[in-house]
């Protein structure tokens, strides 16, 4: 069933200029979810039409060439063969308009697949855009050259003209629709980037061709309408150059030179069709400010020495709009009756303004015209691509005062019932609490649950950005994933205001490495791939092709790596580099008690992130508890409640978590195996510590998964936590676990560096279980001190302390070794409940039951430890601790006891 999204709701700012005196549940977008979708049904079966299907004899360019020509000039009466003269206002309906109607049908097309995953999510609508984005921009055979050498062109005078630049502001929303469905991944990223370096080619050719120049420098709407179509361009490929120039260029040029004192546009209305023009002009405008709507500098509050403003502009031209007959200057010569639509000022400043009566007149204005003059001059024409990130996340159903707001900032702390959560448990209150919480981020406030309430969230696709301390108290939250609209999206996302960056000039690492030639602005967590070499090539029933070679490790402002989480892999080359500032300020999060209504989806591996997501370094989460209810027979898994990504210097502490439900599929191999399924995750994050943690079920119970999995990570911690497992997945390094218990999955481990485990009770099958579908490899040493191990929770089982699987004819991608030293102090062994024939613990498994003898050969060396150092370890069975049943594979490992 399609889900519908986006309800509109008007978060105060501090730079808006309108008070708002009533709240509103008005669903501005309600029509326009209905209308995206039906239009969308519609072009879904298109097929791609470009410049090439059409030709003019008239063009001096090429197939591949976009071609127009000037709409108001004409044949000459006097001479019928010669040169074209004009005639403004009155389009000659014989010109070539053939790549200006494909050019407009792709954009509506563009605009209402995307909008249409926007609402709905579903892939389908982005399958059904790829061909005709690929037909345009990427296919040899039909896509467009990335210029407008012979638009506008006027038979007898010009081939071209710079004033047809203008032609390509149907080219905006189809940007928007890239930049709508990058994320769904359904069409692959080197794609997306050759769609990038078109529009990349054209904004260079439209800001340094002369054409270009002309048209920037042209005056009235062309000017307006440049700058509008180049900063949206550049803000789909991201060059800030041009972002800044046109951010200028309104400030400078466009309001001062274009804008009377009382909001008018007096270029506009000297022409023959000053409404339809005032109009156009305005809706550009508005669109220019929407481009850069989440600036710290916001253009919408913008206001010239002499108060001049976009405000001003919609306050002159919205009484003519609302009634048209009070126009008090010259009709337009034609298409008159054609105009108001639904103009985009109308939307854009109403949000802006929080202006009802603006967005109350667009929602009531037609949205699908076909008079083809109305339509080449409304380039916006699918709103919802348009909302910025602020807008989105500030989608609910209520608002604020302005006093409401100064009174709450002034407090500063902002609750969830302040923008209109209910907590009664049934309402939705998703859009409230991410409103709340954008309100808080702008304004640097910190945000508390109400007391007593119970807050339920829905399966929308809308995650709460947390940028600010948060306490959720003792307010409960019950999200429901039995219907979601996106199953990857977290529901409260941590996260940074520094944003990521791609150092230059780094093309390899050496393992070790001390220092790395780079200056940054503040010390960072820098992630590294290589994508031309694989490692962690799966074995077993979940077998894989490997991942790409990964590392990540924190550097100082001077670039030193630091010590204690070195660089773990030689790099010969880097494909891919990023360094995410380290906040300096402890972000906390504390409280909360949550409940997840578990998915009800097929037992296959469609992991579920429906979760708190933290991609944040320097965060405290305390306090929180996390249950599961609903799991029944069958449900997808989970990739973590609590979520720690790309982060660094995170603790989670006096915790309660919830192990989920054991399920079943069929795994790459063919063959059924059970599914890992978390209620923490670590991934490519440094020095992440749980303390104090512990979750509801019992450890020791089977039928639940292991509760934690980490890949890619250093410094992990587990102190005074209950848990059911510790996981060491690919990329780890050096882990300690102290004053704690962990039951049935015990410690599972693959990594590098020092894993201690100190005055804590295993419960595992074994002491450590070094993974083997990942070569069961420890490059490094173990040390297990003050400890108690029972083997399988207390159940009847030989006992073995270091456990896993390397037959050596396994490719991992990497080298396998066992820990090289093993330390082992004051180890009690409760192995009291074993089987007959029982012959005592071992200090290895069998890691490899097929070497018999020495005449057994790795065609992948397993490289095994060379030091054991056992002190006072007991066993309450009596039996002495042996080395392995495989005396032949562990003959040369030296055991010392002292």
């Amino acid at each position: 069933m399609i889900q519908c999204i986006l309800i509109l709701l008007f978060t105060f700012s501090s730079s808006f200029t309108h008070q708002k005196t009533e709240n509103t549940t008005t669903d501005y977008f309600a029509k326009e979810r209905t209308r995206v979708i039906r239009l969308a049904e519609e072009y879904a079966k298109e097929k791609p039409i470009t410049v090439t299907a059409e030709s003019s004899t008239r063009s001096a360019g090429g197939i591949h060439d976009f071609y127009s020509e000037g709409d108001y000039w004409w044949p000459d009466p006097a001479n019928p063969d010669g040169p074209y003269i004009q005639r403004d206002g009155l389009t000659n309906p014989e010109n070539f308009t053939a790549h200006r109607e494909a050019m407009i049908r792709f954009s509506q097309i563009s605009g209402a697949l995307a909008s249409a995953y926007l609402v709905t999510k579903d892939d389908k609508y982005v399958k059904a855009l790829a061909p005709h984005l690929k037909a345009w921009f990427i296919d040899e055979a039909t896509r467009m050259n990335p210029n407008l050498l012979y638009a506008q062109a006027i038979k007898g005078k010009v081939s071209g003209r710079g004033i047809g630049i203008i032609d390509t502001i149907h080219l905006m929303e189809v940007a928007k629709a890239i930049q709508a469905v990058e994320g769904s991944e359904v069409i692959p990223a080197s794609e997306i980037q050759q769609m990038k370096d078109w529009f990349s080619e054209y904004l260079t050719w439209i800001t340094t061709h002369p054409y270009g120049i002309d048209e920037r420098d042209h005056g009235n709407n062309h000017s307006v309408c440049w700058a509008m179509q180049a900063a949206v361009f550049a803000k789909l490929v991201g060059n800030q150059e041009v972002l800044d120039y046109c951010k200028e260029m309104y400030k400078t040029v466009l309001l001062p030179d274009q804008m009377a004192e009382d909001g008018s546009f007096p270029l506009e209305l000297k022409r023959t069709k000053p409404y339809g023009y005032s109009l156009f002009t305005l809706d550009a405008m508005a669109t220019l400010c929407q481009v850069y709507a989440e600036d710290e500098e916001n253009l919408f509050s913008y206001q010239s020495p002499t108060g001049k403003s976009l405000a001003k502009g919609i306050s002159f031209l919205f009484p003519y709009v609302e009634i048209k007959n009070t126009w008090p200057y010259q009709k337009d010569v034609m298409y008159w009756d054609k105009w108001p639509v639904r103009h985009s000022f109308l939307l854009f400043g109403g949000m802006a303004y929080q202006n009802e009566k603006y967005l109350a007149l667009w929602n009531t204005l037609d949205a699908d015209f076909d008079t083809p003059e109305v339509i080449r001059n409304m380039p916006v024409r699918f709103p919802l691509l348009w909302l910025s990130d602020t807008e989105k996340a500030s989608m609910g159903n209520s608002t604020l005062t302005t006093a409401a707001s100064t009174k709450i900032i002034a407090a500063g702390l902002v609750k969830y019932s302040d923008f209109g959560a209910k907590g009664d448990g049934k309402t939705d209150d998703i859009v409230a609490i991410s409103a709340t919480h954008e309100f808080a981020n702008k304004h640097k406030l910190k945000v508390k649950a109400d007391d007593d309430a119970t807050y339920y969230i829905s399966g929308k696709d809308q995650p709460v950005i947390i940028q600010t301390d948060t306490d959720f108290a003792q307010a409960k939250f019950i999200i429901d994933d039995r219907e979601v609209e996106n199953r990857n999206a977290s529901v409260f996302l941590v996260s940074s205001s520094l944003k990521p960056f791609k150092p230059e000039g780094i093309t390899s690492l050496k393992r070790n490495q001390q220092k790395i030639d780079i200056t940054l602005p503040s010390p960072s967590l820098i992630t590294v791939t290589n994508s031309k070499e694989m490692k962690y090539i799966r074995y077993g029933l979940n077998q894989n092709n490997g991942a790409p070679q990964t590392d990540i490790f924190l550097v100082d402002k001077e670039g030193n790596v630091d010590g204690n989480a070195p660089i773990i892999w030689d790099f010969d080359q880097i494909t891919e580099i990023t360094a995410l500032p380290i906040d300096e300020k402890l972000l906390t999060i504390k409280g909360g008690i949550f409940t997840t209504l578990a998915n009800l989806e097929e037992s296959k591996y469609n992991y579920y992130s429906r979760n708190i997501s933290i991609q944040r370094s320097n965060v405290l989460i305390e306090s929180l508890e996390h249950r599961i209810i609903g799991e029944g027979d069958h449900g997808a898994p989970y990739n973590g409640f609590i979520n720690i990504s790309k982060a660094a210097f995170v603790t989670v502490k006096n915790t309660i978590l919830t192990g989920h439900k054991t399920f079943s599929t069929i795994g790459a191999a063919g063959k059924p195996v059970t599914m890992g399924t978390y209620d923490i995750i670590v991934n490519r994050s440094l020095n992440v510590s749980f303390i104090n943690c512990k979750q509801t079920n019992d450890i020791d119970d089977s039928t639940y998964w292991g509760i934690m999995g980490s890949n890619y990570s250093k410094n992990l911690l587990f102190d005074k936590c209950t848990l059911s497992r510790f996981d060491a997945h690919m990329g780890v390094a050096n882990a300690t676990i102290r004053n704690s218990t962990l039951g049935h999955m015990g410690i599972n481990a693959i990594g590098t560096g020092t894993f201690t485990v100190e005055n804590s009770e295993i419960r595992g099958r074994s002491l450590i279980n070094l993974r083997s579908d990942y070569g069961s490899t420890w490059e490094g040493k173990l040390i297990i001190r003050d400890c108690t191990f029972v083997p399988n929770g207390g159940k009847t089982y030989s006992a073995s302390l270091i456990n896993g699987s390397n037959s050596g004819q396994h490719d991992f991608g990497y080298t396998c070794y066992m820990p090289e030293q093993i330390i082992i102090e004051n180890l009690k062994i409760d192995d009291s409940n074993h089987p007959e024939e029982y012959q005592g613990p071992a200090i290895f498994g069998n890691f490899n039951s097929e070497r018999k003898d020495d005449s057994y050969e790795e065609k992948y060396p397993y490289v095994l430890t060379k030091e054991v150092v056992l002190k006072n370890v007991t066993t309450l069975s009596g039996k002495e601790l042996r080395v392995s049943e495989n005396e032949v594979m562990f003959e040369g490992v030296k055991v010392e006891q002292e």
